[in-house]
């Protein structure tokens, strides 16, 4: 297990798209900064001037991205392991299947978390300092930070799953952007149906699809409408599922 650890880090980290990875998440959050800010600038020569924090922008911070980023960084690392022959060989010389996936999975983790923390360091250190955190309550702060740590990490769990069971490159990127895409969309679409029908039906279907996934957690987290220790409950129980249900499929996987 040491050894795939090494070996996987040692690809992770003198792969470019890992540091691109990590740029585009930086910078993607620096740019949500900056056009905060502006709004804030703007709003103070307003009578009724927002009273902008950086809880807001942490709040904002919740977009997604994390999920695109895992499912990207998935598809190239552990399908790129199968195209250059090196899955193969790994089996060949001995490495259990549930080691390999294992490794696999903390290196992706680790990945995602990387993207989240990257994400994290423009909400706590340039929006802390250009808001402040004047009235916000540090343990609301402390519980959705936790709760998107663990929805980083569910991320990294169900791309890692694919992409180790589907082999190929194009496969896992299409089946993990379109899987973000289409749970964000009907969520999106029960929550509106909630509010406009007032239909119960509506309400537990957004429920359903809200709470049980990672990308129904993004808008949870946003609003504050799910119990954030719920949330990272079954953000850990995504991992769990991976690490129990895959290596039993990847058993039965032909390693073309």
């Amino acid at each position: 297990m040491k050894q795939l650890l090494r070996a996987d880090f040692y690809r992770l980290l003198r792969s470019k798209f890992f540091y691109i990875l990590l740029a585009v998440a930086f910078g993607l959050s620096l740019i949500s900064f900056l056009l905060y800010l502006a709004i804030a600038r703007l709003a103070e020569e307003d009578l009724f001037a927002l009273l902008l924090t950086a809880e807001d922008l942490q709040i904002l911070s919740f977009d997604g991205t994390v999920g695109y980023c895992a499912a990207i960084a998935a598809a190239i690392f552990i399908c790129g392991d199968y195209s250059g022959g090196g899955m193969r060989n790994k089996i060949v010389a001995g490495c259990g299947r549930r080691k390999i996936f294992y490794s696999k999975l903390i290196v992706c983790s680790v990945v995602s978390v990387a993207v989240y923390l990257a994400m994290q360091v423009v909400v706590f250190a340039f929006g802390g300092a250009a808001f402040g955190w004047q009235g916000v309550s540090g343990y609301d702060v402390a519980c959705r930070f936790v709760a998107g740590l663990f929805m980083s990490l569910a991320y990294a769990a169900i791309f890692a799953s694919f992409a180790l069971l589907l082999q190929k490159l194009s496969s896992a990127l299409v089946l993990g952007v379109v899987c973000i895409f289409a749970v964000t969309l009907v969520t999106s679409l029960l929550a509106v149906a909630e509010q406009s029908l007032d239909m119960a039906a509506f309400e537990w279907l957004y429920k359903i699809f809200a709470h049980l996934t990672p990308m129904g957690h993004n808008s949870l987290i946003q609003t504050g409408a799910g119990n954030f220790w719920a949330l990272s409950a079954i953000s850990a129980a995504w991992v769990v599922l991976a690490v129990v249900a895959v290596p039993i499929c990847f058993k039965r996987c032909d390693i073309r």
